[in-house]
Parts: structure tokens; C-alpha cells; sequence
């Protein structure tokens, strides 16, 4: 049985690693690393969070005016082209692999209402967490 369950792993690895979610992640990771403005804007959130976590780790509390300034760089980090579609990218690509975990959860804990939405068959209350059309469970967000 283990020699089953491997294989089925790796099977389960290679049609992860062929995804379209996996792709599309890839093309806009590339995308964001080739754009400069997005490096810059990278480059000085992280310098900021830097600072603003040396601040607390020695013992003071971030001025407002710190708070601010990392607010401000995320908001710019968020509005970046690039940036953003990477995010919605890894967000889709995550959507997947949670749906995939529900799936081996619901299996493992012996669910017997595990659903998959492939067909349309399923209550959408059938499925935890969050039902059909949620994402969970195999299901289509």
C-alpha cells in the first residue's frame, strides 16, 4: 500500500508542478523581478519593516510617523502592476493547493460527505471548510 500512496504523491506532484496556477505564478514572479520599479518599491518596504521591527526588538514603540511610512510604501507595494498580479497569481495558486489539503484532510479524518464539485453534484453545505463554490474541498471558487 505505501508504494501506492507514494506513487499517487508523486502523480499528484507532477500534475501540481504542470498547473496553470504553478505557471501563471512562475510568469508573474518573473515579471515582477524584471520590472524596476517593483524591485525599488520591494527594496524600500522591507528596509522599512526593518527599521520598524528594530524599533520594537529594542524594546521602543514606532512612532506614528514609522507606522506611516510603511503603511504608505505597502499601499504604493499594493498598487504596483506588477507587483499586484504576482500576488493574485501566488493568491490562486494557494486557492489550489488549500483545495488539494481539504481533499487529503477529508480523506484522512474519513469523511464520508467529501465532495468533489467536478460534476456539479455537491450541496453546496456538503463540503467544510466553506462549502462548494468556496474553493474547499475541490470545489471552484
Amino acid at each position: 500500500m505505501t508504494n501506492e500512496i507514494i506513487e499517487n504523491a508523486r502523480l499528484l506532484a507532477d500534475a501540481i508542478a504542470r498547473s496553470s496556477e504553478l505557471a501563471e505564478l512562475h510568469t508573474m514572479e518573473d515579471a515582477m523581478a524584471a520590472d524596476a520599479s517593483a524591485q525599488q518599491l520591494i527594496a524600500e518596504l522591507q528596509k522599512a519593516q526593518e527599521q520598524f521591527m528594530e524599533v520594537q526588538q529594542s524594546g521602543g514603540e514606532p512612532s506614528e510617523a514609522d507606522k506611516n511610512a510603511v503603511d504608505e510604501i505597502e499601499a504604493k507595494v499594493e498598487a504596483n502592476q506588477a507587483i499586484a498580479a504576482y500576488m493574485k497569481a501566488q493568491d490562486k495558486f494557494t486557492a489550489m493547493l488549500d483545495s488539494v489539503n481539504a481533499i487529503l484532510a477529508s480523506a484522512i479524518a474519513g469523511s464520508s460527505d467529501a465532495c468533489s464539485c467536478a460534476d456539479d453534484s455537491c450541496d453546496p453545505s456538503g463540503c467544510n471548510p466553506g462549502g462548494c463554490g468556496s474553493g474547499g474541498c475541490g470545489c471552484g471558487s
